[in-house]
């Protein structure tokens, strides 16, 4: 008798147990368990955008220009997971990750410094996303125009 209460206590500890919010399906396979930073892009021509506003922005003091080059550290560090979840094709989208990851290196070897060889590469990458992101717009475009 009570080993049968035993398994049965277990069975529903296991069938009512499991069933918490945190157990739900991710909307998005890039959705984690902690908060998305203020920072985060929209998509890849908003990184675009923070990127070129955080290398034209000299900032007020020492404090905002450091957290400015930390915010720029982090979108080109998710730059590859942002342009994963884009249409690009794998042609577009290894040289963007290659030069992404090319760039945080250089920027974190440095101390996040903005140095004229970091800047430089920062706007290369951005051109490279803007040049991809133009290219898939007119593959798409002549795509739609193939099917009407």
């Amino acid at each position: 008798m009570m080993c049968r209460t035993l398994v049965l206590l277990l069975a529903m500890t296991a069938i009512f147990g499991g069933c918490t919010s945190e157990d739900a399906p991710k909307a998005s396979h890039f959705e984690h368990d902690h908060e998305v930073a203020p920072h985060w892009p929209a998509g890849l021509a908003d990184a675009v955008a923070k990127i070129r506003h955080r290398l034209d922005d000299t900032g007020s003091n020492a404090g905002e220009i450091q957290r400015q080059r930390d915010q720029l550290v982090d979108i080109v560090n998710w730059i590859p997971e942002i342009a994963a979840d884009t249409d690009l094709s794998e042609q577009a989208w290894i040289p963007i990750d290659n030069a992404a990851a090319s760039l945080t290196a250089n920027l974190r070897a440095s101390g996040n410094e903005l140095s004229p060889s970091n800047r430089k590469q920062a706007a290369a990458l951005c051109d490279l996303i803007d040049q991809a992101l133009a290219k898939s717009a007119r593959q798409v475009a002549s795509s739609k125009g193939a099917f009407q």
